[in-house]
């Protein structure tokens, strides 16, 4: 009997170990593919799969105490070559989503920075002002002047874009309509911004008005569940006995949201088949490093995926893609 149950305990501890080991290996594959997002995303086109590639620059890190509770830290992400180099870098700030500091967009602004850019974020778990995000670009503008330091004179404050993933798409909405220094920002990206049915809802300065918007912008969604919903119009309220369900950014809100931008600016919206809220920043970024690379570096190659008939238009992986680039 006694034999029974030692080799009864023996086999339960190898299956405990098995489960151990699986749950670690597990665990490890999962960082694994969000450090490295960009070689399991799905592309397309030439100009998707450059950009979603991480660029030719190598990537450093730093990070600044903001001496504010609610921002707690600015973190950037910049080439390394930035040091040893006599000239500037353009900028993009990254606005959180609700509830993620910058470590949540740790791999997303590393592969930016590859890409040549600065890539700046901060640790405010609910942006949607755009008062974080003012007071990132105040601390960029502060930083270039310090002689002291590896930034002085080596951020480009003429060419600085934003961008934001759900709240924080509410927030590049507002930092370059509401805050002081809005008027610097030359090109946004919003990843499934929060519909205007839910910021009514919610009320709490989460409104924002896209009439206002004077700068290339780019509004990007997914066609899953949470992004999606099921509701057709805004006016339809939530009820989940009758299978209405207004997602966070349906294609009712990116069209109404397409539409009240002016059409005196440069405008795209899209939406990637197969992708939800959580991966939809992810699964855009080859498009979106490629909007930055065009507005920001002039990057002519990045620039032809939004023409009216470019390769976007064209990209099997997405749908309801509308341009309107001057």
């Amino acid at each position: 009997m006694k034999k029974v149950v030692k080799l009864l305990l023996k086999i339960i501890l190898i299956i405990v170990a098995l489960i151990l080991l699986g749950s670690f290996a597990f665990i490890k594959l999962a960082e694994r593919r969000e450090a490295n997002y960009y070689s399991y995303t799905q592309t397309f086109g030439e100009i998707e799969m450059k950009y979603t590639a991480f660029g030719d620059k190598d990537v450093s890190h730093m990070e600044f105490d903001a001496n504010d509770d609610v921002i707690g830290k600015y973190a950037m992400w910049y080439p390394s070559e930035l040091g040893n180099r006599d000239e500037k870098y353009p900028v993009v700030i990254f606005a959180n989503g609700t509830g993620s500091t910058s470590a949540t967009y740790k791999s997303f602004m590393e592969h930016l920075a590859s890409w040549g850019f600065i890539a700046v974020g901060n640790d405010d778990k609910n942006t949607r002002t755009g008062v974080s995000a003012e007071a990132t670009l105040e601390f960029l503008m502060q930083i270039n002047e310090d002689m002291g330091s590896i930034f002085y004179h080596k951020i480009d404050l003429d060419n600085i874009g934003i961008g934001g993933h759900s709240q924080g798409a509410v927030a590049a909405f507002n930092t370059v309509t509401n805050q002081k220094h809005g008027f610097m920002i030359k090109a946004l990206y919003a990843a499934s911004a929060t519909s205007s049915y839910h910021t009514g809802v919610m009320a709490d300065q989460w409104e924002y008005n896209v009439t206002k918007i004077t700068i290339p912008t780019f509004l990007t969604a997914g066609t899953g569940y949470w992004d999606a919903g099921t509701a057709m119009t805004k006016e339809q309220v939530n009820d989940e006995e009758s299978n209405v369900v207004q997602g966070i950014c349906p294609l009712w809100s990116l069209q109404e949201n397409y539409t009240s931008l002016p059409d005196t600016i440069d405008k795209v919206m899209a939406r990637k088949k197969n992708t939800d809220h959580g991966d939809s920043y992810k699964q855009f970024d080859g498009y979106m490093t490629a909007w930055f690379m065009y507005y920001l570096q002039n990057d002519q190659e990045a620039g032809a995926a939004f023409a009216e008939n470019g390769e976007l238009s064209a990209n099997a992986l997405y749908q309801d893609v509308q341009t309107t680039i001057h």
